[in-house]
């Protein structure tokens, strides 16, 4: 086989979705630099050189638009060529205009003074290197592209009688195989970087899957038990009601914790549609089915529900923002103390707080963060729900605030189409 055939096979060995993004994204910014370089260069050349660099200008110029033209046209519309297609693009663009400025250095620099022609040997240099980086996604490209520019200076300033003829070719060569290095080392970093990504990836996959899995296996059941509990229930003596609803507050806690899980598994896959919903129905639905976790717990809820008042969003979503509230206030609340929640309409938005008595919440801003809970020792908290609710809150452009004051934590949640800003000044307000 032909070895120059061989070598432009394997310079368009397709690439991966990734590095062909890397290539175009990081180019658009350096082809910017590279126009502005040519009007300098040229700008300050012209005196020696006259149209000669006008019309090198000019070739370069268009070169560089063109790619340019053809970073933007990949970053809006990539499906509009297969990928092989644009990585042919690039190399075969990219190569050219590596040419176009290296004509610089062997073909129009015998023009010029020993002064000007060191100026074109740093403007060069300075080209280089910026493209090492802007190139190091793919070595190969990067190697062939520097080669194009300083090979042909280092043949220019050993065949001139120039007084650096010898030090200047030396200290070229230095240079390029320094740069050689750095773009190999950097495609190993990265190489190694992504192979850790991926890794990641799948780590992250497979533990999603896991838990899918597990949550499946989990409703089967789940199920039964709920059923078989209610019909012990409706059979059962008196002597043993309470602890029929002890085990009926921890299965209804048991549930609650699947429908989480469930729903953090599934949110960023499936599609949650939106419905026209009585907020004020809802809300006492899911009270009435905390009743009897109330019930073992000694809690006691106090309710002022304005009727009727209607929400656009999903009900799945919802239902998880009103029972993690509910499940926390009792959680965290003292036994025997009152949960207070109320919903109202103020200014065409509607307002739903829960209150209960508890210890101080220290930090309000972190309590919504993963794994985070403003009472460590109860062990029954996983960090996951005010995680969760935070997510549907800025699906849905809710505002949310809490207020620990005078032994009472405050979660106030504000659905509004309105500016954050406003809501926020609206909520402080509220809350006084």
């Amino acid at each position: 086989m032909n070895p120059s055939k061989h070598a432009s096979k394997n310079l368009f060995i397709p690439l991966s979705k990734e590095t062909v993004h890397s290539l175009y994204a990081l180019s658009e910014k350096s082809l910017v630099t590279a126009i502005v370089f040519s009007v300098l260069t040229t700008f300050a050349l012209y005196s020696q050189l006259g149209s000669e660099v006008l019309l090198w200008c000019l070739g370069v110029m268009l070169l560089t638009l063109f790619r340019l033209f053809a970073a933007l046209r990949f970053k809006h519309n990539p499906s509009r060529y297969t990928l092989k297609t644009w990585q042919v693009l690039f190399v075969t663009f990219a190569l050219l205009t590596g040419l176009g400025f290296s004509s610089l250095g062997f073909l129009l620099m015998y023009g010029l003074s020993h002064y000007y022609q060191l100026f074109v040997l740093a403007a060069l240099l300075g080209l280089t290197a910026g493209a090492s980086i802007s190139l190091s996604s793919d070595f190969r490209v990067a190697i062939v592209y520097i080669s194009i520019i300083i090979l042909p200076l280092v043949l220019s300033f050993t065949l001139q009688d120039h007084a650096l003829g010898i030090v200047i070719p030396i200290t070229l060569l230095l240079f390029y195989f320094s740069q050689i290095v750095m773009i190999l080392k950097s495609y190993a970093q990265e190489t190694t970087i992504h192979a850790l990504v991926q890794d990641n990836k799948d780590l992250l996959a497979e533990n999603k899957q896991f838990i899918a899995d597990m949550v499946h296996q989990i409703r089967t059941p789940l199920t039964v038990i709920i059923a078989n509990t209610s019909l012990i229930e409706m059979k059962s003596d008196a002597k043993i009601d309470k602890h029929i609803k002890q085990i009926n507050a921890s299965i209804f806690m048991l549930n609650n914790a699947y429908e989480d899980l469930s729903y953090l598994i599934s949110h960023d896959s499936m599609h949650y549609p939106l419905k026209n919903i009585n907020l004020s129905q809802q809300l006492q639905e899911r009270i009435d089915f905390f009743k009897e976790m109330l019930a073992s717990g000694q809690h006691h809820i106090h309710h002022a529900i304005d009727p009727n008042l209607m929400l656009c969003m999903n009900d799945t979503e919802l239902e998880r923002l009103i029972d993690n509230n509910i499940s926390n206030a009792l959680k965290h609340s003292v036994k025997q103390s009152d949960i207070n929640i109320t919903l109202s309409k103020q200014d065409e938005m509607l307002y739903l707080s829960f209150c209960s008595k508890g210890a101080a919440i220290k930090e309000p801003v972190k309590i919504f963060e993963k794994n985070v809970t403003h009472n460590p020792s109860v062990k029954r908290s996983l960090g996951l729900g005010l995680y969760m609710v935070k997510n549907i809150c800025d699906k849905n452009n809710i505002t949310y605030h809490v207020e620990s004051k005078e032994g009472h934590n405050t979660f106030v949640f504000c659905f509004s189409k309105k500016s954050s800003l406003n809501t926020v000044s609206l909520l402080n307000d509220t809350l006084g």
